[in-house]
This record gives C-alpha cells, structure tokens and sequence, in this order.
C-alpha cells in the first residue's frame, strides 16, 4: 500500500492567541473544565492554561464579582431616623470587611433605593466621590425612565475622571436611557468675581436652574481628615488651607461648601468661589440621599444630618453607631 505524500505547500493552521484566550476561559468558566482538561484539550500544559486564566482575568476579558449577601441592620436604621427625622436609612452591616467592599455594599442599597424612586419626568442630580462612583456601577434598572440627570456642582477635574461628576452624570443616564446634561465649569475658581462671571453664563446658567429644580439629589459628604480629603481638593486646596479651614470651625462639606458641627454654612471665601447650588438648596429639594462611612467622615456626617441637608442616609453599621454615640455625648454634654 502506497503512503499519501504530504502536500508541499501546505502549512499547519495558524492559531489566534486572542481567540485562544476566550476559548480557555469559556472552558473554566462557563464549561466548568478542569485546567488538566483544557490543558489537554488545546494540547499544552497545565501551567499554560493558568498564565492564560490570569491573563483573561487581567485584561478584562473575565470579571470576578464576589456576590456577598448584604446585611441591613435595622435597630440603628430606626434609631438613625428617629434621632434626625430622615425619610429613610440604610445601614450596612459591616463585618470588618475592607472600606471597598463596604463602598461597594452601601453603593448596591443606594441603587436599590434609587430604583424605587426614580420616575419618569424627574430631574435628578449627581455630586461627585467614590461612593457614587460604587452606587452607580451598582445600578440595575428594573426599567427604562424618562429621566434628566444633572450636576449639582461644577467639575472636580480630578485625577481619577470616574469619581467626577461628568463621568458620574453620563453613566447614570444611560443606565437608565435618560438624559443628562453637563455643567463646564471648575468646581472652585481662583475668586468670587470669576465665579459669579461664570454662574452668569447662559449655558452654566441654565445648568444650575435646571439642578436646582432637581426632585432627588444624590450626594457624597466629605471631611477635612487628610486622609479623605486630599483626593476631592487636590488642585484647589493645599493642606494647609485645609487646616486653616478646620480652624475655622469646618468639620465637613458637601456641594463644595464648608459647614461646622452644626451643619451651619460657614462665611467663608472659599464657599463664595465655588460653583454649584449650594448646600441651602438641598433643605429644599423632596429626596436627598446621601451615601458616606468611615471614621474620618463621623463628624462630618453627624454636622450634616444636624443641619438637615440630608433626609436619605447609606451608612455602614460602625459609622452609624459612631454618630448616635456622638449626638448622645453631645447632648450630655448640654
């Protein structure tokens, strides 16, 4: 029997090392393969197969997403809106996780609560921060809203654009299929004459009206501790600004504006050059829900609910304890 010759032009098949990847990671992932089984499958070894798993993890092309079973502790969220007359609290129950998982907990509540109230024809308008940046990734819309989402202050123009409003304001919308308008201006500008310039532009103008007829307002609240505040005012504040702010009587701020431990405005020239609506608006405005943890930020967010900026807080189970042991103290104290 004579032997087929091979054909002398022909080469082996080129195999695509991007496709390669999907199809090791659809084999681990979805086929529930063994890496020995892939290893064999695609006639390599083992260890290939883990370089590959990692590199498909690395470069975005797998996303690993620990569902953990949220806890809401409810004794402190009765407590929280008896004490300071709040629509609604959420308190995340903490269990010593890591201040990224508990962002990422108190931004799935925020979405939650979100999503029932969102309705068509609403305005609703987007501060800055992190634990917006995490409620908004969280945001599973049960439907499409016929929303506008809005700043309510100008632009951080922060290192980190995801934490920024305009990123913020533009990915809310389209989770929702809403609209969204930007507001192109600083958040702080070098003094009082410039900013009043600025808020007289038509554009700018028509921004901040529009924001502050919003019907829901989600915010950060931010503290003078350098370890929380250097990231927000990088660019506008130095440290010791800040400083000089704290011994002003400054305990947090939020819109830009600074407040002391009683959630007062504080005359300041600084809260005179920022732009947006302004902490007195949100007294005025139906729904204002805050999303704000941490230590650092107890004094902070104790001064805010004193001052009734705020009638929604997401908190975490420590920092909730944290400000009714502060309020208690202080009313001792008295």
């Amino acid at each position: 029997m004579k032997k087929r010759k091979r054909s002398a032009g022909r080469k082996p098949v080129a195999i695509d090392p991007e496709q390669l990847i999907l199809d090791v990671a659809s084999f681990y992932y979805e086929q529930r393969l063994t890496q020995e089984q892939i290893a064999k499958r695609i006639q390599t070894s083992r260890s290939t197969v883990s370089r590959m798993l990692e590199d498909a993890r690395e470069r975005g092309i797998v996303h690993i997403r620990i569902n953990y079973p949220w806890q809401r502790n409810h004794e402190l969220e009765e407590r929280l809106v008896a004490r300071f007359g709040l629509h609604e609290a959420r308190v995340l129950v903490g269990k010593q996780r890591s201040e990224e998982e508990i962002r990422r907990g108190m931004g799935e509540f925020t979405a939650r609560l979100i999503d029932s109230h969102v309705e068509d024809g609403q305005i609703f308008g987007v501060s800055y921060g992190r634990s917006l940046a995490s409620t908004i990734a969280a945001l599973a819309p049960s439907r499409k809203v016929a929303l506008t989402v809005v700043p309510v202050i100008g632009a951080l123009g922060s290192d980190n654009p995801s934490i920024d409003g305009p990123d913020l304001v533009r990915r809310f919308a389209a989770a929702y299929g809403g609209e969204y308008r930007y507001l192109p201006v600083p958040l702080l500008v070098e003094d009082v004459r410039t900013r009043d310039a600025l808020a007289q532009l038509p554009k700018v103008h028509e921004i901040l009206n529009l924001a502050k007829k919003a019907d829901i307002v989600l915010i950060g609240i931010g503290a003078l501790a350098a370890e929380v505040s250097s990231e927000i005012w990088k660019g506008y504040l130095d440290e010791r600004q800040l400083q000089r702010l704290r011994n002003q009587g400054a305990v947090g701020h939020m819109c830009g504006q600074f407040y002391d431990a009683r959630g007062k405005v504080l005359d300041l020239e600084v809260n005179r050059r920022s732009i947006g609506i302004g902490i007195q608006t949100l007294n005025i405005i139906e729904n204002v829900i805050a999303v704000a943890s941490g230590n650092a930020k107890t004094e902070a967010i104790l001064g805010a609910l004193r001052g009734q900026h705020l009638n929604i807080l997401v908190t975490d189970d420590a920092t909730a304890a944290a400000i009714l042991n502060l309020e208690e103290t202080a009313g001792n104290l008295r």
